[in-house]
This record gives C-alpha cells, structure tokens and sequence, in this order.
C-alpha cells in the first residue's frame, strides 16, 4: 500500500520525525474511520436483526397543578422523602465498574480460593462422585441423539429468548457439534477439578468474543436441563436433574469468574485493518493485519479471526512472525497469516478471495501451547505440513531474536512440490542461522515440477521415522491433525517423551 496506511499503530514507536500520536485511553478503537470498515460486534445489523422488540413506555400523564402547602409552623418534624420511584421498561440503568469487580470476587468465592497461578480452586466445591456417576450416564444416553438434544437445546433457547440469537452464526452445524464436545469434556473432567476448571477458563475467555454476559447464563443452563430431560429418557430423575445443577452450577461460577478477570487486563477483541494480501499459491496467501491496540502473543500461538462478510463466525490462523517489543529492532508489529483457501471454508476463502487493504476484521486473544522456552538448550525439531510451517517460522525467527544457540531441525512438507510455498523463506533463514538445518519432503511427485534439492519422497510421517535418532529432542508439530497425530506416534516410538512434543489440535479451522 504506498504511504502510511491511515491510522496505523507502529508496535515499536513513532518512526523518526513524526510526533507521537495522542494516548488512547481505555479499548477506543483507533481504526474506526478506516475504508472499506464493515463493523461486527455488539449492536450490529446481526444483533439488532434478532434483538427483541422493547416493551413501549408511554408517557404518564400530566399531573394537575395545585396551588403550594402553607408553610409548616416551627417544631414540627418534616415528614421523610418518599423512596425512588422504579425504573420504568426499557429505561437505561448504569452500574458502576465496582459492581462487576464484588460480583466477580462473589463468583470467585463461590467455587474456591484462587491458587497461586489465579486459578480457581474447585476442590472444596462441586458435584459428588455420585452425581459424576449421574452425569456421565446421561451423556451415554445422549450422544447417540445428540443431534436432536442440542438442536432442542437452541429451539429452546432462542424461543426463550429470541435475542440470545444473534450470538451465534448463521449457520448452526459446527455449533451443535462444539456444545456436545464442550459438554463431554466438562462431564469427563467433572472428577478432575484443575483440568476442568482449566477448560473452562480457556472456555470463557472464547465466549468473551461473542459478546456472552453474566445474565446470559441462567437462560442457557434452563434450556439446557430441559433438552437433557426431554432426551435422556429412563436415566431421568430428580437426583439427575440435582447433579446437573449442581454441575451447571460450577461450571456458569468459573466461567464468570474467569471472564471477569480477563476483562481487568484485555479486550474481548482486537480490530485489525488488512495491509495486503499476497497470494503465493493458488489458494495459498499471505495476510498481513496491523491492529487498533498492541496484540500481545507469543511466536506459535494462533489468532481466531472473524471477518465481516461473515458474523460471529471464528476461525483460528497461526501467527507466522516474531511477537513485538521495542527492544526488538527489525521487528514492524504487523500480524502475518499464512491462509489457505479450502472448500466451503467461508472465513478463508474471504480472506484469500476477498479481502482487500482497508478491510477491516476481527482478532480474539492468542490461543495455544505451541510456545518454545528460549532458554532451554536441548535440540529442537520443528516439523510442520502446509500452511501449518508458519508458526514455526515464528519460532526460528524469536529464537534467533533471543539468542539461542541451540540445534533446531525444520521437516517441511507438502503433498506436492508446487506447494511448497515456504521454501524460499526456509533457505534465507537457513543462511543467516548457522544451528538451523532444513529437510523437506514431497508426498506426490507432480510432472513437470520439480522438488527442492534433496528433498525426500514420502510424507512427513514417513520422513521422521526414518530420519534421526530423536531421543533427546524436544519437538513443536503443525499442520492437518492426521499429520500431528501421527507424526506424535513415530516420535513416541523414537524415544520423544510426550511432555517434550508442542502442538495444538484445534477444531473448526478452515
């Protein structure tokens, strides 16, 4: 884009000459004004297209004027104040910040004394073994059904409360699918409080994207109850009914806490205005976005995108650049995605087909595990397939940021050679970093291209397993999950120990 796009933050100051920018206070956003600016969030077209209709107020009539009391003799006590009248419907009531804060520290005690890391602590709190029995009975019963239990989940719900609708996306498929996977983990890790309430928080921080509050949750614990009632048949009874709310209980507690704690220290969303969108490949680009605010992730984590074709559906993209500090020259605080264009795939095929400089979309806060410690020494091997080798040039780039000299392997792999988008960035990176090494691997050789030198037949699987010895090695994997899950397989049978392999198995990315 020649010039400096409009109202764009630079994450390491003020180029030279140029005055600093005022300071922004609170999550103002800074790129309201840009062009092409489509707005998803609350009060959209998507939410007031599904938001219920106020109660109408109508004006009280006028009182009639009386003529002034005499004057009241002195001695006599005056009579107190009447209280307040009530707010009328649809009247607007503010609460003050200190409000939420009690409230959160309420649902914080509810569930248990934080833990030194700020978790709750639900050990004291939560359902007995007995209702976990209940529970994962009723589970049972349910997932062979559990296409109609949650489609009468949402029936229930959004006749209930029509405005809750525009929470969600249009299309309701992957939604119905993600609430039973969400209600299977929390009845699998009902006997494990620190892993529960670990999904749980991660659970909540998520639905601070889709504008999920406090008030929300009583109408979707009902709804709920009610569509496991209507589809657990015999296993039914009061005793489960209890254990469920016993259950729902803690879970709406540690989601309200943990969301109310994310919201002393960052936004529910970022907005990131579109730079360029490069395509290496046919369906292959890469997208570069400057954000309203600084976005603080770590190299290998993921974004959740949202696009503004397309409201409140999410999906996630792997960072493929070195997080931003000031201490950091070369560093421009731009955010790049590789994307890949797949079938049906509504958020990537806008973001390669459609999106142009000026766009504007939505960030949710970086997710995952797959975050290397700069300070360990042990050799490093990073093997990644497709799209997915962008956050492991993430990696290479931070640690060669920080540093580190240690030996670091790169497997990059494709189906085809032509796909191999990556390999020109690998072989720069390999010049520059004398304790980087890099392999590649094709798994269909395709007539009339030709491979990177060296590269080796087979995929990336079959590559590992016959390269090495890999005891020893720590490992970060990306790319399909078929891929991650095997390749995690040959690299146990290598000697890798499972706690030293880094990878995230995320669903509904496309």
């Amino acid at each position: 884009m020649p010039g400096t796009p409009p109202l764009a933050v630079d994450a390491l100051g003020p180029s030279e000459g140029q005055p600093p920018e005022p300071a922004q206070s609170g999550y103002a956003p800074m790129i309201a004004n840009a062009p092409a600016l489509n707005w998803v969030g609350p009060d959209d077209a998507w939410s007031r297209a599904w938001a219920a209709p106020a109660a109408a107020v109508h004006p009280s009539a006028p009182l009639p004027i009386e003529a002034a009391p005499p004057p009241m003799p002195q001695g006599i006590p005056v009579a107190p104040l009447p209280p307040p009248p009530l707010p009328l419907p649809g009247s607007v009531v503010a609460v003050v910040p200190l409000a939420a804060r009690q409230k959160a520290a309420a649902a914080r005690q509810a569930v248990g004394p934080a833990s030194a890391d700020g978790a709750a602590d639900t050990g004291s709190v939560g359902p007995t073994p007995q209702d976990i029995v209940l529970i994962r009975r009723s589970l049972a019963v349910v997932e062979p059904v559990a296409d109609r239990a949650t489609a009468h989940f949402y029936a229930g719900l959004f006749l209930a409360r029509p405005e809750l609708r525009a929470l969600f996306p249009a299309a309701m498929d992957v939604q119905r699918d993600r609430l039973f996977r969400a209600l299977l983990a929390a009845g699998r890790a009902a006997d494990d409080p620190p892993t529960l309430v670990d999904y749980l928080e991660k659970l909540a921080r998520g639905h601070r994207r889709y504008g999920v509050r406090d008030e929300h949750y009583a109408p979707v614990g009902a709804a709920l109850l009610a569509a496991l009632e209507r589809y657990c048949g015999r296993e039914w009874s009061e005793d489960t009914a209890r254990a469920w709310e016993k259950v729902y209980g803690v879970i709406s507690q540690v989601m309200m806490a943990a969301a109310a704690r994310d919201a002393q220290s960052s936004p529910a969303w970022w907005q990131g205005e579109v730079q360029s969108v490069e395509p290496v490949t046919r369906d292959i680009a890469v997208v570069t976005l400057r954000t309203d605010h600084h976005y603080p992730y770590r190299a290998g984590q993921y974004a959740s995108i949202e696009v503004p074709w397309w409201p409140r559906v999410w999906r996630n993209y792997s960072l493929a650049c070195p997080a931003a500090a000031p201490s950091r020259p070369g560093v421009d605080g731009l955010l790049r995605m590789h994307v890949k264009a797949v079938p049906a795939g509504w958020v990537s095929n806008a973001l390669v087909h459609r999106a142009q400089p000026g766009d504007v979309v939505r960030l949710g806060p970086a997710q995952g595990r797959m975050v290397v410690d700069p300070r360990e020494t042990d050799p490093l091997l990073l093997v990644g397939g497709g799209t997915g080798v962008a956050p492991l040039l993430a990696i290479v780039e931070e640690l060669a940021l920080s540093g580190a000299r240690r030996t670091v392997e790169v497997h990059y792999g494709a189906r085809r050679a032509e796909e191999l988008y990556a390999w020109p960035a690998l072989q720069e990176l390999d010049r520059r970093l004398p304790w980087l090494s890099i392999r590649t691997a094709v798994a269909e050789p395709t007539p009339g291209t030709t491979p990177p030198a060296g590269a080796e037949r087979g995929t990336l699987p079959e590559v590992i397993g016959h390269s090495g010895p890999w005891e020893g090695y720590r490992a970060c994997l990306s790319g399909p999950s078929a891929m991650i899950r095997r390749t995690r397989g040959v690299l146990l049978g290598a000697g890798v120990r499972a706690e030293h392999m880094l990878y995230d198995l995320e669903d509904g990315q496309s």
